[in-house]
């Protein structure tokens, strides 16, 4: 059974002799030497590939300027223990991950002492497997026993001589950021943390970690989690690394029906509370033009906050609110506190004193308020800093990891111990980012509302490769945002009650909830009607909805008259357990009526005859979609595409992916699957041998359909 559609029966196991180690389940395996600390074996069991080249020392501690490798330590000791919680963490009602968390498997931590030749230090070096899935996960820590300081200037985590298959492995790390994956060109996606010598891949920090450890005191080094692709293809690629951060974060699940209020009086969030209770929404965030402090200290201000959370509570909603974490060419700062990172923008430095501050007082806040979510205006890219008098690191170089470990790791680590929910546009899944952007352009929602949507539909299909719906936001403005007017918003909604019912049904069936922006969550009935129908919908199904998307029909603009598409498109997640296995929605946003039968792939929802996943679509690369450009965002924002003079249209760069060959002539199968329009009046459909099935689909000008999918059997237990 392939794992992404049942994990069950590869099960995590450690066996152990005198020389070495050997992580395994059925998947993956890696051998390790015990006394040198020598990976001699790391072999993907689905292709039967072994992917080391030659044995390497299996970590690296450079310091005092000089770089110890694990040859240089003794061995001391090795046991067998549970597998850690890195993130504190606390489940919410609106997750979906199923499964615990830690992730079930088995840990090995190796223990070594330095020899002669190397500074006092004891090293510890962690190995976990989990079951169901084809990863590694590896820690290496560090302690000083000298009765003096040392210089850490870096820990490499993981150190491999591959020369073949580098393909079949996906390098992650918890140092990492502004990541999405898209195209898995290994050079860009981890370059902060993971590279290339010759044959040889180190993953460390890509510049010093330059920590002073006194004496006794231990240091962490960065987390390395190794997959290795059981799929040929490139989204089925991604479909592996989704699901494995459904496992090892599965914080990032939480798929919270959110509104981003703009304003800070408490009757406004009072209101608001009452308007989401009636309609169905599950949080609030007072948004950036809100006025919202959480840098205040004033014991009045905190208290009058604290009460509105508590109505909101009250409500059974979770309240949160929007920091800015860096500055970046809104308005000056202080030069003492200033980082120049790239010679055109001006950002605050996370390292420094300033920063410190700061952090603390966002923690005041939420302790002050009972605050469940916030909104991180970074923390930042991973942007380096020349330093100064207040910063707390030495130079550029270790400006990087500096800022990591205090804004990153050391800070998302207090707010999920509190059991804070977190917006933050930078890819920190694996630190406690809950979601972040799916990808836009602000400047689009600023545009005519028809156009709004096909956009949203693009970013929705493009941002899906990389991110499980729930890590994604899109937008909707139901007041003007940047600018475009009563064009560009969605209130009122009874005049725009067409184009709101739309922007819902197409959310929804993405599974990406928006950031919906207004003063207040309806304003008519109208609009009461179609966000509570929309709700509904989405909460009976999230689920599926949180599913595996798979992306077989993208949206064409039609870059003549860019609120228009060219053809049918549809929006498709699946899961391959459960009642619901599909979720499915065509759209026509042209103005002619089409009648066409469309082949929808359904191996992801488990009924199929097929083992491995069949090849995928040929337009089911991100590259191949153009979508439009308007403008530079540059404050203040300039709505440079409202008359058309700026607007572009680009495609991304072109995914890495295998030729993907024709599929084989199709013959029908004894399999079965139903489909329901709106879910009702099921029809039962066979599907082939290639994991599809055929429909004929029917839809007016400007128009959309939506279609559940169902075992034709009671299903099997939850994988």
């Amino acid at each position: 059974m392939y794992w992404v559609l049942n994990g069950a029966a590869y099960k995590a196991e450690i066996k152990t002799d005198s020389e070495k180690i050997i992580l395994s389940n059925g998947l993956v395996s890696r051998t390790v030497e015990k006394t040198d600390c020598r990976t001699v074996s790391f072999k993907n069991l689905q292709k039967d590939a072994e992917m080391l080249s030659a044995p390497r020392a299996d970590f690296c501690i450079s310091v005092n300027g000089k770089k110890y490798f694990s040859d240089s330590f003794a061995f001391v000791g090795c046991c067998e223990t549970d597998c850690m919680e890195r993130v504190p963490f606390r489940r919410s009602d609106t997750m979906t991950a199923v499964g615990s968390y830690p992730p079930p498997g088995k840990a090995a931590v190796i223990t070594y002492k330095s020899k002669p030749s190397c500074p006092l230090l004891s090293v510890s070096v962690r190995y976990e497997i989990y079951d169901g899935i084809p990863v590694i996960m590896k820690l290496v820590t560090v302690k000083n026993d000298d009765s003096e300081h040392v210089a850490v200037d870096n820990i490499s985590t993981d150190i491999l001589e591959i020369k073949e298959n580098r393909d079949m492995l996906f390098a992650d790390s918890d140092y990492n950021s502004t990541t999405d994956f898209i195209g898995l060109d290994f050079a860009k996606y981890a370059k902060n943390y993971a590279r290339y010598h010759f044959d040889v891949l180190e993953i460390a920090p890509l510049y010093k970690m330059n920590v002073k450890l006194s004496p006794a005191e231990t240091l962490d080094s960065i987390t390395a989690f190794e997959l290795l692709f059981g799929a040929d293809f490139y989204e089925q690629r991604l479909i592996e690394v989704k699901e494995m951060y459904r496992k090892i974060a599965p914080w990032c699940t939480d798929n919270a029906l959110f509104f981003h209020l703009i304003s800070n009086s408490s009757r406004a969030i009072r209101k608001a509370a009452d308007q989401c209770a009636e309609v169905g929404l599950e949080m609030i965030i007072q948004s950036f033009g809100s006025g919202v402090e959480m840098e205040s200290g004033n014991e009045r201000y905190l208290n009058r906050i604290r009460k509105a959370y508590a109505y909101g509570h009250s409500k059974g909603l979770r309240m949160g609110a929007y920091t800015l974490a860096y500055v970046k060419n809104y308005r000056p700062v202080r030069s003492h506190e200033a980082l120049n990172h790239d010679g055109s923008h001006i950002c605050r430095c996370l390292a420094c004193e300033w920063a410190e501050k700061y952090m603390q007082n966002v923690l005041r806040f939420i302790d002050k308020t009972d605050a469940d979510a916030v909104e991180i205006d970074g923390p930042y890219g991973m942007l380096m800093c020349a330093g100064g008098k207040t910063h707390l690191h030495e130079d550029f170089t270790d400006s990087q990891y500096k800022q990591w470990k205090a804004s990153v790791c050391d800070w998302y680590r207090e707010l999920k111990s509190r059991g804070i929910y977190i917006n933050a546009p930078d890819w920190h899944f694996l630190n406690g980012t809950n979601r972040s952007g799916v990808g836009y352009e602000e400047i689009a929602f600023s545009e005519k509302r028809e156009e709004q949507l096909v956009t949203s539909r693009i970013y929705y299909y493009k941002g899906t490769f990389s991110k499980n719906p729930s890590q994604g936001w899109g937008f909707l403005p139901l007041n003007v945002y940047h600018g475009g007017g009563k064009d560009a918003q969605f209130f009122p909604t009874d005049k725009n009650a067409f184009e709101f019912d739309w922007a819902l049904a197409q959310l929804t069936a993405a599974g990406v909830w928006p950031t919906i922006r207004g003063k207040k969550v309806y304003d008519c009935e109208t609009g009461k009607q179609i966000m509570k129908k929309w709700v509904t919908v989405f909460k009976k199904y999230r689920h599926v909805l949180n599913g595996i998307t798979v992306h077989f029909l993208p949206p064409r603009i039609n870059t003549d008259n860019p609120a228009r598409t060219t053809c049918i498109d549809a929006i498709m997640n699946q899961l391959p357990y459960g009642t619901d296995r599909g979720f499915l929605m065509f759209f026509n946003q042209t103005n002619t009526a089409r009648t066409e039968e469309i082949t929808v792939p359904v191996y992801y929802t488990g009924l199929t005859a097929l083992g491995t996943p069949p090849p995928p679509f040929e337009n089911t690369k991100n590259c191949d979609v153009k979508y439009p450009l308007y403008g530079e965002e540059i404050a203040p924002l300039v709505i440079k595409a409202r008359d058309g003079s700026s607007r572009t249209y680009i495609t991304d760069d072109i995914a890495a992916d295998k030729a993907i060959p024709p599929l084989p002539t199709a013959y029908e199968t004894e399999n079965k699957i139903i489909v329901s329009e709106n879910d009702e009046n099921p029809e039962l459909f066979s599907i082939d041998s290639n994991g599809n099935i055929k429909m004929k689909i029917t839809l007016p000008p400007m128009s959309y359909k939506w279609y559940v999918l169902h075992p034709q059997e009671e299903p099997s237990e939850e994988k």
